[in-house]
């Protein structure tokens, strides 16, 4: 089971390529703040300083323009309540100017008020139906509180708007991947959306995640490593094709693709170099095993090997593993290391299967008699193993 981290990126706001309307012959400070909207969560921040300092330099000066650039600068800062009482005085003068209320929902947004700051966006779109920017917007905040149809039906507006909007094909990519019935037209959005912005590097690896699911891992492999490629730093894709590669136990060249990252961000649970670690740890204990079938340090490494894992997923490993770790007991009477791992498995799981506790306190008791000072260990061990998720907690709507 993957588990992916995805970040509220909310703050800076203006982060869309300076290109985007480029074509156009003039652009006002709407323009430059819709280009800010759909920047939302980009994460090219230089660009986004540019794109917000043309905004500012395009305003007009008046008591609404006023307050909506202290309202920017409050909220790239970080102040939301300032920025949002300084937005409800901006609405009193004009309920109708839409960029009122995308800065409430970008407010809303960093407060994690997601269906607040998705209303904010709907009344936004009403005031200004043509900016393909705002449906965007809305289809991000509608994604993170789980609100599928909503989300797809702003992104897919976003693309009758402008079928050249490369980041509303991502995103209908992003909503249809999981589906099979739909499989087909989310790889149509992912390869539009490469090839109308190759620099979306998130897209090469969901792209290639969907041909995976499909069974299709030649085309996976081919999508991964076209990421690769395309990024000057090399890093798109080249942690889902070392998982790839782990899967079909292709370990030196997933090695080589951990050896050869510029980077160690990995958002997605278990991390690659985890996933790689417990495979060359399994092969090896599985090599020396086959060399010394009886030897019991050598089964005490393979049941260990086996019993690795994700602490969340119950799949029966640890009672595979006490396989190897009694059979080495049988091979060497009172051999401390089996009996140590014997305990922390059955600890492992009396955390899901409470009625296990009356083995951990049995066998525990036979390693106290081996050695004190490894059963004192696994008593600190079971007072803090946890079996749940930690590594992402669950997501909260503060409305």
């Amino acid at each position: 089971m993957l588990i992916t981290s995805k970040p509220l990126l909310i703050l800076p706001l203006l982060l869309l390529s300076v290109t985007t309307f480029a074509q156009q012959p003039t652009k006002t400070a709407d323009d430059y703040f819709a280009a800010g909207i759909a920047a939302n969560g980009a994460a090219k921040f230089e660009e986004a300083l540019q794109q917000y300092a043309a905004f500012q330099q395009q305003q007009a000066s008046g008591d609404i323009d006023d307050l909506l650039r202290t309202a920017f600068l409050q909220l790239r800062q970080g102040q939301l309540d300032e920025a949002l009482a300084n937005c409800t005085k901006a609405l009193a003068i004009n309920p109708k100017d839409f960029r009122v209320h995308v800065l409430i929902g970008l407010a809303y947004q960093a407060q994690r008020k997601l269906k607040s700051a998705s209303n904010e966006f709907a009344s936004a779109i009403q005031l200004a139906p043509d900016r393909k920017e705002i449906y965007l917007a809305k289809a991000d905040v509608d994604f993170l509180r789980n609100a599928h149809d909503d989300a797809l039906a702003a992104a897919q507006k976003a693309v009758e708007i402008d079928p050249q909007f490369a980041r509303a094909h991502l995103m209908v990519g992003t909503l249809l991947r999981w589906d099979e019935r739909q499989r087909s037209e989310a790889i149509k959005a992912y390869e539009t959306a490469l090839k109308l912005d190759p620099t979306l590097w998130v897209g090469y690896d969901e792209l290639g995640q969907v041909f995976e699911a499909a069974k299709d891992e030649q085309r996976a492999e081919e999508v991964f490593k076209k990421g690769m490629a395309a990024d000057p730093r090399h890093m798109a894709g080249r942690f889902t094709l070392g998982r790839l590669l782990v899967k079909q136990g292709r370990l030196t060249e997933a090695r080589q693709l951990w050896d050869g990252r510029t980077s160690d961000e990995d958002r997605t649970f278990p991390q690659f170099i985890e996933l790689l670690k417990r495979a060359e740890h399994l092969k090896s204990a599985t090599d020396a095993l086959a060399q010394k079938p009886s030897d019991p340090e050598a089964l005490v490494e393979m049941g260990a090997a086996v019993m690795e894992g994700d602490h969340w997923v119950v799949d029966g490993r640890q009672k595979r593993a006490l396989v190897y770790f009694r059979k080495a007991l049988e091979l060497k009477a009172n051999y401390s290391p089996a009996q140590y791992q014997i305990v922390k498995a059955y600890i492992q799981m009396a955390d899901t299967f409470k009625d296990e506790n009356k083995n951990v306190d049995r066998e525990l008791a036979k390693l106290r008699q081996m050695d004190a000072k490894l059963a004192e260990e696994l008593d600190a061990y079971r007072k803090t193993f946890k079996g749940g998720i930690i590594a992402a907690p669950p997501r909260k709507e503060n409305d």
